[in-house]
């Protein structure tokens, strides 16, 4: 630096070869390359407040002129173009004096010129400036990972400019204020930071931007410190569907820093691809932060899951194993198996179950219809509905079977949001209503030609249903029958000459009635009727037709034997056989 008010100047020396200038004349046909300052002339560098001379290095006496051009603020304080004789290894001073006009920087030169060579030396004056003052290195030692530990030091400015500064560093440090205005002799506060995000030795550089750039050294080490999770896995009960359940944690901060913590939903920060949201908080030293899990299922499944605790003073971030299992409507119903035993063809019934909700919420169901073996047979009412917590629905079943036989049918109820259905079983056997008569046979005996025989019988419907029913005779004919008593009445009929012809077979077997509905549980009584028009040994079979279930359900057995009369006996007598 120069002081304006002195009149010396510092520079390191220059040297420079010798041209084919005038003052080489001095030692004609001498043009020899610089041999440099070892085997001539050696100029010390110029400090301030300090006297400077020429040093000859030479065997023998030189003769050197020393010259500057003309400035106004550069002056030799010797006679210029002065030659001097330089006795080996002596030395000689030069005194130059510097008279500045402003405050700024100025430069000259000055040439030291010797037969053989030539030596150029730089004068450089440099105006006031503001020079920096800063620790030349700072040591964070063990801070904790993640977490960010200040220092705060003096920045002084002890030049005699104000400095406007730019001060910059490399993760993990930081610097805050990272640039400024300082006033010349002003000192201000600099907040250095260290925030390591992994564990190990960190070192780094702080640069400051201003007139000279210096650097300082950074250094930090950090580790984990005890901070932890009261557990790392956490299992919530059984929770229904569309509520909510939950259960508490703690953070344990066993440490003297006050931990920053945030939860998240990856690993590691490279893996948040998306932003979620968050829940962070900070917990002071030797505190614990209570942290409560919420479980709200959306359908009955387990749901597993990690949280991540991204904690300050821990490398990595802390698992927390979430498990919890989604429960749906509790639906269930009073009878899963309906025997129905024996039922009757064609007969409708009525009957009822109950869907009975246990769970805390609705439970909307829905029947499933089915055409399999009889399903089509069966009505459910309603199909459909909503039961509330704790409810029962009344389901009403309608049945009428049109196939015979046994059955096992199973119908399904759908109940939103449970993945099982309740399922009811029905099961049965189907048979035709029956009737019975009250005899099992009906035996004429021995009867006559023409003559009328009547017995009577008891047709019972033990069924919970009235039947239709309509009376026929196996193997009868269809022309009436004559009766003997009709007979006698016509006395002109032509068949008292000609005899009795048929041109079918007659009607023997009357019944009356011979169609009717019995009443459940209820009974007919039946007229059965013989006339026999053939000489013949009866053996017929009474049947019994029930509309809607089948032909000849039950029968009755009749029989009868012809007795041949004399023929003055007779009042038919010509009719009698012969």
């Amino acid at each position: 630096m120069l002081d304006p008010d002195r009149r010396d100047s510092s520079s390191p020396c220059e040297l420079c070869a010798c041209t084919s200038t005038a003052e080489s004349a001095l030692e004609e046909g001498s043009r020899k390359d610089v041999t440099r300052a070892r085997t001539a002339l050696l100029l010390s560098c110029f400090h301030k407040l300090q006297n400077h001379f020429f040093m000859s290095l030479l065997q023998f006496p030189r003769l050197v002129k020393v010259s500057m051009e003309r400035s106004p603020y550069f002056e030799l304080v010797c006679p210029n173009d002065a030659y001097h004789i330089m006795p080996p290894g002596m030395s000689s001073p030069v005194r130059i004096r510097f008279t500045p006009k402003k405050n700024k920087n100025y430069s000259h030169q000055l040439v030291c010129l010797t037969p053989r060579e030539q030596v150029v030396v730089p004068i450089r004056a440099i105006a006031a400036r503001a020079i920096l003052e800063f620790p030349d290195q700072l040591d964070f030692s063990e801070c904790p990972v993640k977490y960010s530990t200040q220092k705060t030091v003096l920045l002084r400015n002890v030049g005699n400019l104000e400095a406007q500064f730019q001060l910059s560093t490399q993760s993990p440090f930081f610097v805050v204020p990272a640039s400024g205005t300082l006033g010349a002799g002003d000192t201000m506060q600099v907040t250095v930071g260290f925030h390591p995000l992994t564990i190990g030795d960190h070192s780094g550089s702080l640069a400051v931007c201003c007139n000279t750039g210096e650097c300082w050294a950074l250094h930090g080490a950090q580790d984990n410190v005890a901070v932890e999770l009261s557990t790392n896995s956490m299992k919530v009960g059984k929770t229904f569907i569309t509520t909510s359940n939950y259960t508490t944690m703690f953070i344990k901060n066993r440490s003297n820093i006050t931990a920053h913590f945030q939860w998240k939903a990856f690993r590691t920060e490279e893996d948040e691809a998306e932003e979620k949201r968050r829940l962070e908080g900070e917990i002071g030293p030797n505190r614990c932060a209570k942290i409560k899990v919420t479980f709200k299922p959306l359908e009955e499944l387990e749901y597993r899951s990690v949280a991540y605790c991204d904690i300050s003073g821990r490398e990595s971030r802390l698992p927390l194993r979430l498990r919890g299992e989604g429960q749906g409507p509790l639906v269930e119903l009073s009878n899963r198996t309906l025997n129905l035993g024996n039922i009757l063809l064609n007969t409708p019934y009525v009957y009822e179950v109950k869907l009975i909700n246990q769970a805390a919420i609705d439970a909307p169901f829905t029947y499933i219809h089915t055409t399999a073996n009889v399903g089509y047979c069966f009505k459910f009412a309603p199909e459909k509905g909503t039961i509330a917590p704790g409810g029962i629905q009344t389901i009403q079943i309608s049945f009428n079977a049109n196939i015979l036989g046994s059955f096992e049918e199973q119908f399904q109820f759908i109940v939103a949001g449970s993945p099982t259905s309740a399922i009811l079983t029905i099961k049965g056997f189907v048979t035709r209503p029956s009737v019975h008569f009250d005899i099992e046979e009906i035996d004429f005996g021995d009867i006559s030609f023409g003559f009328p025989y009547t017995k009577t019988c008891r047709l019972t419907n033990p069924s919970p249903v009235a039947l239709t029913f309509k009376l026929r005779m196996s193997d009868d004919g269809t022309q009436p029958a004559v009766n003997c008593f009709d007979q006698i009445r016509k006395p002109n009929d032509p068949s008292w000459r000609d005899g009795i012809h048929f041109d079918v077979e007659p009607r023997e077997f009357t019944m009356n009635p011979s169609q009717g509905t019995i009443l459940p549980h209820g009974h007919q009584d039946i007229e059965v009727t013989l006339c026999s028009n053939t000489v013949m040994e009866f053996y017929r079979r009474l049947l019994v037709d029930l509309e809607g279930i089948g032909n000849g359900v039950a029968s009755l057995t009749i029989t009868a034997r012809y007795q041949h009369f004399p023929a003055s006996g007779c009042c038919l007598s010509g009719f009698a056989p012969p």
